[in-house]
């Protein structure tokens, strides 16, 4: 980065390096000036403030972001070489349903369907609930509960290091690796877990976005005269740029848009389509498999509390675009890739792709979950073949049933039991939450059997999948799913609850589906996985206020 002084206003400059202290912190390193305006200064620090000293004698505050060419990254070799050496470039954005990208962001949805070729699926299913699930199966291929204990507040914690991360794997073949969260606030393996010791890739922007928080007051999304998302793509341009002779996988993950509202998903749009048409232009596409992806739909809001809605958080937006020369040099690949738009996926198979790519022409061994999307998807598959919980599947056939009936009743009865149970565990929750009761009860559904393959079929712009199941259905064994309401919180959830000779049994993974707001305020830093269940004592707050209580943004002029 080369910096001089152009603005005839700036009477003189300083920049402090950005410095990672721990997964939490950073600090600022010592204030080194900037020569006058004829002087040209070349920074090498990856992040920056830079305070400018006005003839009016205001001060003005910028940070900056690179890419930095290190020796070390330059001469890094492979230990063994990829099967497939492809750079892998991700762009996801929060809360981005596959329906959703083609109402709200249909401009890239068409590029990538008719400019780029990408293969797009259809039936492609979360794993768990939030983000933290999707894409620790995505680059781990376990599921959080199968690492080592990394919760908050959880029996001998330790930082995510030691998680079987995929960019592990990629090092040892060369590839640099990356990874920009744009709101560390709601970072997926720090808000609730311990985060990382150490930074996990070779180009980790975490500190400078921790800066802007701090350093930005505005509710809004830009950066100076930048918006968050150019900020973003900016960085992949430059890494790219830099880089052309190196195998890459970077991910670069977007909250800020449309984490909290989902209908503010368009605004991205500007951005990501000029990144899109720029990778082409600049003939990066001709040696990357690009992903753009959507982790799960969106959460909450009026239209999650109907079918529609509940699908839609259950199927993100999955894309995968290849060179055209590959799938022409692999046929057999480009066939089972489009079988498997229309088949029931998940991350995990997107772990298991990675893997293959690393491992071609040999299929990956010894994997847990998924299976890479290179090999044909059985048109049988069931969420349990696919590790999809339950409570998450969109492959089943439910029925309506009456919110009056007793099985009904009982099975909210025990969720709100379990949901006040999981408060009483802690000192802190059981002191400070207030006990929930059942208020009302929207609507109930049981899982009924099915005994043939459903195919595809489109409905409302949505393309859920169907599956056999193989169990009959019996009196003394029925799964409900549930959508109820809780005073006084007035929260909206949803549970599954499976009726077993008299008991009631209910899944872990009851969500909810209307926001809490501030109203766990008393428990959230400390204990944020029972956020959705606690209403303080001591403050009673708008249930439907922002979430996001660590989101910080700039407004754009």
């Amino acid at each position: 980065m080369f910096f001089i002084l152009l603005d005839p206003t700036v009477i003189s400059a300083n920049y402090r390096r950005i410095v990672r202290q721990g997964n939490f912190k950073f600090i600022l390193g010592k204030s080194v000036p900037i020569p006058a305006m004829d002087t040209v200064k070349k920074i090498t620090d990856e992040f920056i403030e830079v305070e400018y000293f006005l003839k009016n004698k205001n001060r003005v505050k910028e940070i900056f972001l690179q890419p930095v060419p290190h020796e070390h990254l330059l001469k890094k070799s492979a230990q063994k070489q990829p099967g497939i050496p492809l750079n892998i470039l991700i762009i996801g954005v929060d809360s981005l349903s596959h329906s959703n990208t083609k109402r709200k962001l249909s401009k890239v949805y068409k590029y990538l369907k008719n400019e780029l070729r990408s293969i797009l699926f259809n039936g492609h299913s979360i794993v768990g609930d939030g983000t933290t699930e999707q894409l620790t199966a995505m680059l781990t291929g376990l599921g959080e509960l199968e690492q080592h204990e990394s919760r908050r507040h959880h029996k001998n914690p330790k930082p995510v290091d030691g998680w079987s991360w995929i960019y592990k794997q990629l090092k040892e073949t060369g590839y640099l690796t990356g990874y920009s969260g744009d709101c560390p606030g709601l970072g997926p393996w720090q808000y609730r877990l311990m985060g990382f010791k150490n930074p996990p890739t070779d180009f980790y922007t975490r500190p400078f976005y921790a800066m802007a928080a701090q350093l930005i007051k505005n509710p809004n999304i830009c950066l100076a005269s930048r918006t968050i998302s150019k900020v973003q793509f900016d960085y992949i341009r430059e890494v790219f740029d830099m880089f052309k002779n190196k195998l890459k996988f970077f991910f670069s993950f977007n909250v800020h848009y449309s984490h909290n509202a989902n209908s503010e998903a368009a605004k991205i749009e500007p951005d990501l389509l000029s990144l899109l048409k720029d990778l082409k232009q600049n003939n990066h596409l001709n040696n990357t498999l690009l992903i753009v992806m959507g982790d799960h739909g969106n959460r909450y809001g009026k239209a999650r509390t109907l079918m529609q809605g509940k699908l839609e958080e259950r199927l993100p937006l999955f894309s995968l675009t290849f060179p055209s020369w590959f799938l022409e040099k692999y046929p057999g690949i480009s066939k089972n890739l489009k079988i498997n738009t229309n088949r029931l996926t998940s991350w995990y198979d997107v772990y298991a792709t990675f893997r293959h790519m690393i491992s071609y022409p040999d299929v990956p061994t010894n994997l847990k979950h998924g299976q890479s999307l290179f090999t044909e998807v059985p048109s049988s598959r069931t969420c349990a073949e696919a590790s999809v919980e339950k409570h998450w599947c969109p492959c089943l056939e439910w029925a309506s049933i009456a919110p009056g009936h007793s099985h009904v009743n009982n099975s909210a009865l025990a969720a709100v039991e379990f949901m006040n149970n999981a408060n009483l565990e802690h000192q802190l929750s059981a002191n400070n939450c207030r006990k929930l009761t059942l208020k009302d009860i929207n609507y109930a559904l049981l899982e009924r059997p099915n005994d043939k393959l459903l195919s595809f079929k489109q409905t409302n712009d949505l393309l859920p999948a169907f599956s056999n199941k193989s169990r009959p259905h019996h009196k003394d064994f029925c799964r409900y799913q549930i959508q109820f309401t809780t005073s006084p919180n007035n929260g909206t959830y949803e549970a599954t609850v499976r009726y077993h000779k008299e008991w009631f049994i209910v899944s872990k993974g009851i969500s909810r589906v209307s926001k809490y707001g501030n109203q766990p305020e008393c428990i959230a830093r400390d204990l944020p996985h029972l956020r959705k269940f606690c209403m303080c004592k001591k403050k009673a707050v708008n249930a439907y206020a922002s979430e996001d209580i660590f989101l910080v943004l700039v407004k754009c002029s």
